[in-house]
């Protein structure tokens, strides 16, 4: 049986995600761990699911917002440059041009060094474009954020 502090610690070590939902898009964030080790990296993550019959623009598509994962600036974090999947060739009919997209669930990676001790809440946001076959929407910029603790 599981002592209450066992469970705790259990817990402790799972990583927390935290659910964006917006018009276009779900969006979970992660990290590799709960809990850091100062001067040690972490794999931040933001796992995007569009909705149905929405798309988002790949990172190299001309002409077009991109989705991008940004980290807001702190001293205490060093981060390495976002990873993203390779977009996938869609041909919007409308305009009979074939772009990179994602229209599927993918993930966007950060790794980071945390150069501090304690409880560490690293802020930033996803900007995208969505668009059906027949609209693009407005650009949006959501925040995100991470919970880590630092020993």
């Amino acid at each position: 049986m599981f002592t209450a502090a066992i469970l705790a610690a259990l817990l402790a070590q799972e990583p927390a995600k935290k659910p964006v939902e917006t018009a276009h898009l779900s969006m979970t964030t992660a990290a590799s761990a709960a809990t850091a080790t100062r001067g040690g990296k972490l794999t931040l993550s933001v796992d995007v699911t569009p909705k149905p019959g929405m798309h988002v623009y790949a990172p190299g598509q001309d002409g077009y917002i991109a989705i991008v994962l940004t980290l807001d600036a702190d001293p205490a974090l060093a981060p390495a440059k976002a990873k993203y999947p390779a977009g996938e060739k869609y041909v919007m009919p409308a305009l009979n041009e074939t772009m990179l997209v994602y229209a599927k669930p993918f993930r966007i990676a950060q790794d980071v060094t945390i150069k501090a001790s304690g409880t560490k809440i690293i802020k930033g946001s996803v900007r995208y474009q969505a668009c059906d076959d027949k609209i693009c929407y407005l650009p949006k910029t959501v925040p995100v954020e991470w919970t880590i603790a630092v020993r």
